[in-house]
């Protein structure tokens, strides 16, 4: 084009005009504007002289015909190039020419012009790469798939920026011959390619079906985000994207792409409600997939999706819990369902009439499970009928449904549950007789999981007839097999009993310990006692002990397994030494509990000293600072001298020095060391830890010679590892710091010879 422009600028003034319309057809042709561009093309070429050339003007005529769609006339334009012109302007109009017939579906003929085109001398590398492209389609449209892979190979190698192009057909090869790997990973490095931009979209749409079609969703949900929303509603994937999303775990991307395919597409379809629901499901919005599936069942009760849709929605609404509703439901939507549904759903049906006591719909599922289902399925639908007999208090005629259940299917898992629910059911109606066959059933099944439920049946039953003998022996049976089921601390405190009353203390001691020492649920373990049989198993125990003369384990034994509810019965002496050990275990709560039912209780000025004294290390347990304080105070305010006042007083001063009330601090330590008691061990270093609480208040208040004084007192009057070298310490820096350098030195030798390790 610049070529013609220059000659034109070189013509006489009279082609001025001519020049003037170039510019303007070429402005119109670079903004789209085809058709008016040709126009302007076609006057030009009527007002040029026959010795001007023409050839850049004719091929922009061409290139709008083409993109008009005027093939035949573009292709005309071309040929003349080609004819009366040579070198690359004459193969570039073949190439555009070959383009064009392959547009119009006549690839044979395309084909030859691209291979003259391909195969031409001194061919720029731009020709030769987009004519091997276009000849790669050309076989693809031709069915010679292996020549197409073949010319896409060589552009690839070649680089340029058809590569990008070849990789992309290359990679459709590939998807269409089942090479996804191949295909996923051509489509990736068109999409790496910074200089392959134009393919990206392309690349990954691909990807994404691909990926979708081979079932790697998290794959396809990542390109759906690269792609975006814009291009997978061109390409009509974004209910793929839906999916790949929700079955990759991102169910809120999901609803976002079904959101931008309502927009594309308002009207509803069954399969697009039923990805509604399904993503909806995962995103734990249980009405919004109920609203969906009876969207389905009220808008396309025929449609494919109607049956799975009655089948979720009597799932969702059995998570209600509602039997009435779910029964009414059931009725509601039978008819859609399918024959494997029904069945799927009959042990729900079975469930919900049951618990709705509804005899009918129960024998409606019992009879789905007996005719389709498995045996297991039958007699489990069996076994559970005789249940609803029970709780319509037929227990007797339950009892006979089980046995005969149990016999009937002896070789079933559920046959050894028939048996002991028999028995169990005898038992209670007083048939003895029956009871035994249906509990030496029970036994002889085998199964661990109710032959130990059975044998404490028939140990219960063996001493509700006073047989003792044959209940230990029993008993004993039981613990021998089963010394982790679930029963074993039942079994362990009834031999006990058996052995307490038969003034066998040792070994009813030891049943109780064992009974005793299953102290909470543990999954697929023993059950502990209840809390009643507990502590009588504890009082027993206690009565075992003391008879063996270990008094000491007895008094220690009832304070901790007597639950904290019985403490209103219980005497003061039990109040302290139960506040105290929960103290000492760290259970502030409880020692709590303890310790304000004490204080409630007592008349004792030393009780409610002492209970308060409990209450404020509860307090302090918790890090509750004031209520502490408040305890120790209420403490010392008992009107008369206590044992307790000390250890309150010196608790007293630690919490008032940690919140800085100093003056406070320095009278409850000086109290609590006044009242210490000397002359135990207890007192003696209650009474050097407040001398030590004083020696700080005072320094704190700038108190220099109490401070001074306190710990000279705790140097001269005690012979604490910890508090008396600190005290030294602290009386040297405050000696030297007065400039009393001789004394603080002698404290100092003192300090060596007396604590050599505490420098």
């Amino acid at each position: 084009m610049r070529k013609v422009f220059l000659l034109l600028a070189l013509c006489a003034a009279s082609f001025a005009g001519a020049n003037e319309t170039l510019v303007f057809a070429d402005g119109l042709w670079r903004r789209g504007l085809y058709s008016q561009a040709a126009a302007e093309y076609e006057s030009l070429l009527k007002t040029l002289p026959e010795d001007i050339d023409r050839t850049e003007v004719v091929f922009r005529l061409a290139e709008c015909y083409e993109r008009m769609n005027r093939y035949e006339t573009a292709m005309k334009c071309y040929r003349t190039i080609a004819d009366k012109t040579g070198g690359e302007r004459s193969l570039a109009a073949r190439l555009r020419q070959a383009a064009m017939l392959l547009a119009l579906k006549r690839p044979k003929e395309a084909l030859t012009l691209l291979e003259t085109v391909a195969t031409a001398p001194g061919i720029s590398k731009d020709l030769r790469t987009a004519a091997l492209y276009r000849a790669g389609l050309c076989c693809e449209e031709l069915d010679r798939p292996g020549d197409a892979v073949s010319y896409y190979n060589a552009l690839v190698r070649q680089g340029g920026q058809y590569a990008s192009y070849a990789r992309l057909r290359l990679a459709l090869n590939f998807g269409q011959s089942g090479k996804s790997k191949e295909a996923l990973a051509l489509c990736e490095q068109i999409v790496q390619d910074p200089e392959a931009k134009a393919q990206h979209e392309e690349a990954s749409l691909l990807a994404f079906g691909l990926a979708y079609a081979a079932g790697d969703f998290e794959r396809a949900a990542a390109e759906a985000r690269r792609v975006g929303e814009k291009a997978l509603a061109k390409r009509q994937y974004l209910l793929q994207a839906a999916w790949a999303a929700v079955k990759s775990g991102a169910a809120a991307e999901a609803r976002a792409w079904l959101a931008a395919e309502k927009v594309r597409s308002p009207q509803p379809t069954d399969s697009r409600l039923w990805l509604e629901a399904t993503i909806a499901n995962a995103l734990s919005d249980r009405t919004a997939a109920r609203t969906a599936y009876e969207r389905i069942l009220a808008e396309f009760p025929d449609g494919a999706c109607a049956a799975q849709a009655a089948e979720a929605v009597l799932i969702l609404q059995a998570q209600e819990g509602n039997a009435a509703e779910w029964l009414a439901l059931y009725q509601r939507v039978e008819r859609g369902l399918t024959p494997e549904a029904r069945l799927g759903l009959a042990p729900l049906l079975l469930d919900f009439a049951l618990r709705a006591q509804d005899r009918t719909a129960a024998g409606a599922a019992a009879a789905e499970l007996k005719a389709h289902g498995t045996p297991e399925q039958a007699a489990e639908s069996a076994y559970r009928i005789a249940w609803l007999d029970s709780q319509a208090g037929e227990t007797a005629a339950a009892g006979e449904a089980w046995l005969a259940l149990a016999q009937q299917w002896p070789g079933l898992p559920i046959a050894a549950r028939a048996a002991y629910a028999a028995a169990y059911a005898f038992t209670q109606a007083k048939q003895t007789d029956r009871a035994e066959i249906a509990t030496r059933l029970a036994i002889t099944s085998g199964d661990p999981a109710v032959v130990p439920d059975a044998l404490m049946l028939k140990a219960r039953a063996e001493l509700a007839e006073n047989d003792v003998e044959a209940a230990a022996t029993t008993l004993d049976e039981t613990l021998a097999r089963f010394p982790n089921h679930a029963s074993a601390a039942e079994a362990s405190y009834l031999r006990g009993l058996i052995f307490f009353n038969a003034k066998d203390f040792a070994a009813a001691e030891r049943c109780l310990e064992k009974a005793l020492a299953f102290g909470q649920e543990v999954a697929d373990g023993p059950a502990p006692l209840s809390h009643s049989r507990r502590t009588d198993a504890a009082l027993r125990r206690a009565q075992c002990l003391h008879a063996l003369g270990r008094g000491e384990e007895a008094a220690a034994l009832l304070q901790p397994l007597i639950a904290l509810k019985d403490t209103q019965t219980l005497a003061p002496e039990y109040l302290r030494w139960l506040a105290e050990f929960q103290i000492g275990r760290g259970a502030w709560a409880e020692a709590e509990d303890a310790a304000k039912i004490l204080a409630d209780r007592t008349e004792s000025a030393a009780d409610r000293a002492l209970a308060h004294l409990y209450l404020g290390r509860a307090a302090e347990g918790r890090g509750q600072r004031a209520t502490a304080i408040a305890a120790y105070e209420a403490a010392l305010g008992q009107g008369q001298p206590l044992e307790t006042d000390a250890e309150a007083a010196c608790a007293l001063g630690t919490l008032y020095a940690a919140e800085g009330s100093h003056e406070k601090a320095c009278a409850a330590f000086n109290r609590a060391a006044a009242q210490a008691n000397s002359d135990t061990a207890s007192g003696r270093t209650l009474r050097a830890k407040a001398t030590e609480g004083l020696a700080l208040a005072c320094a704190a208040l700038g108190r220099d010679a109490e401070a001074l004084r306190a710990d000279m007192g705790l140097i001269i009057f005690f012979d604490d590892p910890v508090l008396v070298p600190a005290a030294f310490r602290r009386a040297i820096a405050r000696l030297e710091a007065q400039g009393r350098a001789d004394e603080a030195e002698t404290l100092r030798a003192e300090l060596k010879q007396r604590y050599p390790d505490a420098e």
